[in-house]
């Protein structure tokens, strides 16, 4: 009797509770296609983002010790510090864990201090979890497949009132596909190490034992060792590209190459030589896994490694329409890229290739690079003189603008509010109180790719171009026993003359209408410019800081 009594309460609670939306129904993007009902006994990952405290504080510390004007400045947070800083309440988790216990699942704590909780289900659970149906979405292009509840969830409210947000559920992960960007008839006129390294005044290679930079990979992204040797061979004789085979890690690194991972781990290696590497792929849907949101599986990946192994610098190419993100999950992205600035881990993000982001004669903004906790990367072409510093142009491709989330940060408002005030930048269309975006750039056009050959380009060239350059900075201040540089715009901004200011050239707009132009100091298709490595290197050998956060104990008062 008292089993069925437990059985019957249990059964009255889950009725009687108020359900909740947490996020709006999904908008299947245009080169999306419903095909059905998800398999009921496939499995999915669920990610259940419980609410974090001490946001504010925490992103003051992140300010404080990543303004070179701050007596704080490189003195981050170590990982425990930074996840009991903003643990999420234990009435939070307690609700999610209860709820997950109806339902006969337990849920596991995917980073330290609980702020994921995850629990793998078939669809059919997820459905009754969720009040929700979630269909099959096939990409008309690629042939990519992903599950959503195409009509949204309901949760109980105490566990509305707990998360964020859950994954995946209302967020249809972006498509990026390698693009060709030839430079013209000069067939002189290609990227490789070498011409590169003499663009951006490279003349150091890593030595610091400590130091570490990464790329990432999403959606089925592949990296080949033979073809990497291959690459090292051909186009850097004499100097040192990599440092012995990338480290892998994550669930999806082993497939056929791919152009964009190749790219990306050939180019952070060729600039930013003698720096162990490593390759973080994610499948987000794969045979061998449950199918999960690859972004939230990087960033918890991210959580769980320690300060000493965790890279110090990653670089993305994956990015998407801002508000293919709800707000209350981008809010959250927010909070784990401010969790791995104040650790002192940096984060580049391609700013996208569409130009000015014309959606119905508006412009639109992109996401990660519209953080105010990242730093977005443009995209320039050879000019005349090149390899030669400062022969580069904007190039069309590159994507920049405003954002419609987020305010503008104070410490980029001098350099915006210049270019907003100058000829020929459009006057509408846009939130020009936004956080503005890119904030630097690299070259985007005629890169070479083993085996792919020469003429790949996009903005997925330039983050890792300008993460090589960043990389070999981290290097030169671990060499002096200092701390790495964490998330790097105030200190961006406070030297834009280490940049190569970009003026001619401007970004695609709506239709037959021009972007953003390349203006004298900051623009929204270069941002401040493209970097000069010699520049960059005295400004940060000149910076005070304390040795890295995991060779001492912290002293930093939150």
């Amino acid at each position: 009797m008292r089993t069925v009594f437990l059985a019957a309460s249990v059964t009255f609670a889950i009725c009687s509770s108020t359900l909740v939306s947490v996020e709006h129904p999904l908008d299947v993007p245009d080169a999306w296609t419903v095909t059905g009902p998800s398999d009921p006994e496939a499995l999915v990952e669920l990610t259940f983002a419980v609410k974090q405290q001490h946001l504010n504080e925490l992103h003051d510390v992140l300010m404080r010790v990543s303004d070179p004007r701050s007596p704080s400045y490189g003195e981050h947070l170590s990982n425990e510090e930074v996840h009991k800083l903003i643990a999420p309440r234990p009435e939070h988790l307690a609700a999610v864990r209860d709820f997950l216990r109806r339902h006969g699942v337990e849920g596991k704590h995917a980073t330290p201090n609980g702020d994921m909780i995850v629990a793998t289900v078939p669809f059919a659970i997820a459905d009754e979890m969720m009040s929700a149906r979630y269909m099959n979405i096939v990409h008309t292009v690629t042939g990519n497949m992903v599950d959503r509840p195409i009509g949204g969830y309901l949760l109980p409210q105490e566990v509305a009132a707990a998360i964020d947000f859950v994954a995946p559920a209302a967020h249809i992960p972006g498509v990026r596909q390698s693009i060709q960007v030839n430079t013209g008839n000069r067939s002189d006129w290609k990227n490789e190490p070498k011409t590169l390294r003499q663009l951006y005044s490279v003349d150091a290679e890593g030595k610091a034992a400590a130091n570490k930079q990464a790329v990432t990979a999403f959606n089925g992204e592949f990296i080949s060792e033979t073809a990497l040797k291959d690459f090292w061979d051909q186009y850097c004789p004499g100097i040192q590209c990599g440092k012995g085979f990338p480290k892998l890690v994550g669930d999806a690194t082993a497939g056929s190459p791919t152009t964009e991972a190749m790219l990306d781990i050939e180019y952070i290696t060729g600039v930013g030589g003698g720096i162990a590497t490593e390759f973080w792929g994610f499948a987000g849907n794969s045979p061998d896994n449950p199918q999960n949101e690859p972004f939230m599986k990087w960033l918890a990946q991210i959580s769980n490694t320690s300060d000493f192994d965790v890279p110090k610098l990653f670089s993305s190419s994956y990015g998407e329409g801002e508000s293919t993100w709800s707000y209350a999950a981008a809010q959250r992205l927010n909070a784990e890229f401010m969790k791995a600035g104040a650790r002192g881990i940096t984060l580049l993000s391609a700013s996208g290739d569409t130009g000015a982001n014309c959606e119905g004669y508006k412009f639109t903004a992109n996401m990660p690079p519209s953080s105010p906790y990242v730093t977005g990367v443009g995209g320039t072409k050879p000019a005349a003189g090149f390899p030669e510093p400062t022969s580069e142009s904007a190039i069309g491709l590159s994507s920049g603008g405003f954002s419609n989330y987020w305010g503008m940060p104070d410490w980029q408002k001098d350099a915006v509010t210049a270019y907003l005030k100058s000829s020929g930048v459009p006057s509408y269309k846009y939130n020009t109180s936004g956080r503005a975006f890119p904030d630097i750039a690299a070259q985007a056009a005629g890169f070479c790719v083993t085996p792919f050959g020469c003429g790949a380009g996009g903005t997925s060239a330039s983050s890792p171009t300008a993460a090589g350059i960043i990389g070999l900075l981290n290097d030169l201040r671990l060499q002096r026993g200092k701390a790495t540089l964490g998330f790097l715009n105030p200190l961006l901004y406070q030297n834009a003359d280490a940049f190569s200011d970009i003026t001619t050239g401007a970004s695609t707009g709506c239709f037959m209408d021009t972007g953003w132009p390349a203006k004298k100091g900051w623009d929204a298709v270069t941002g401040l410019g493209t970097p000069n490595y010699q520049k960059l290197a005295k400004v940060v050998a000149e910076l005070p800081g304390p040795a890295p956060v995991w060779e001492r104990q912290s002293t930093l008062v939150v």
